[in-house]
């Protein structure tokens, strides 16, 4: 193994670094490469084929890991650690830290820990099988790009003016954001249109395609609408807490049912509302995809 590399697997209750004494990863596989299926067809007397679609996989992976104690007791108590760490029916979170880049992907296990039982009893080694099934490894959190969200204006110490008052924050009048996307592949993202005070029909914008996504309804101060892209998409709107399907808001008649997503590189993206969009304020979250480590 390469060193510099750290390798820490939970499962939401334990983790552990699998690359730290007393563990150490001797081998991976299905970390980098991934399966394409082509799909195709063939006429009569057609030599070849003719390409119809292409889609990713779902990642096979699997971890060749050693273990070291020096009496029986502590080797079986690594045992334990590693199988109650890989347990079925749990979502696995890998996260691989290499060459200053932190990259995660989640999996489920196809096969527990299989333990070898060598002869020499301080080492012994175990093979783990998992499938990620969104075969993407991504960032450890999400990118969040805030349009026209509120500056603060104040900091400490501080004093009131009687008279004037004071300025805690003021709207960044910027309607435009760049939205850069470090994936090879379109990501689907989540833009959330938040009202500060009445507004009507908000929208956002893609500068460069020309493709936008528009709502028809009304926004009351405090409310908030969810769009969420790519494989899923929803649309949902939530005031006092509580949670509304608004997919059926959407304003097909004027084209506004474009669920945007994010292509490779540079994004530019425009936020409207045909009133009071000087109330509207968007936040856009998505996750970089990466095709290995």
């Amino acid at each position: 193994m390469v060193n510099g590399r750290v390798v820490v697997v939970a499962n939401g209750s334990r983790s552990i670094v699998l690359t730290s004494p007393p563990y150490y990863i001797k081998k991976t596989t299905g970390w980098g490469e991934l399966d394409v299926e082509i799909v195709t067809s063939q006429g009569f007397d057609q030599d070849g084929a003719t390409e119809i679609n292409s889609y990713v996989q779902s990642r096979e992976m699997s971890i060749n890991g050693q273990l070291y104690a020096e009496t029986a007791m502590q080797m079986q108590q690594l045992h334990d650690n590693i199988m109650n760490l890989f347990q079925p029916k749990r979502e696995i979170r890998i996260t691989n830290f290499f060459g200053g880049k932190n990259r995660v992907i989640t999996a489920s296990v196809t096969k527990t820990p299989d333990f070898e039982h060598t002869n020499v009893t301080k080492i012994d080694e175990y093979t783990v099988k998992l499938k990620a099934s969104n075969p993407y490894w991504q960032d450890p959190g999400e990118t969040l790009i805030q349009i026209a969200n509120v500056m603060a204006k104040f900091h400490f110490p501080f004093s009131i003016d009687r008279n004037k008052g004071m300025v805690f924050g003021v709207k960044s009048p910027s309607l435009i954001a760049a939205v850069y996307n470090y994936s090879v592949i379109n990501v689907g993202m989540r833009f959330v249109f938040i009202a500060n005070g009445t507004l009507s029909n908000p929208q956002l914008f893609n500068v460069r395609t020309r493709d936008f996504f528009k709502l028809k309804c009304e926004m009351q101060p405090g409310e908030s609408i969810t769009v969420q892209t790519g494989a899923d998409k929803t649309v949902t709107r939530n005031i006092n807490g509580i949670d509304e399907d608004y997919i059926g808001k959407i304003d097909i008649p004027s084209g506004g049912n474009k669920f945007l997503e994010l292509a490779p590189g540079d994004n530019l993206f425009r936020y409207a509302a045909d009133e009071g969009e000087d109330m509207l304020e968007v936040k856009l979250y998505f996750n970089n995809r990466y095709l290995g480590v």
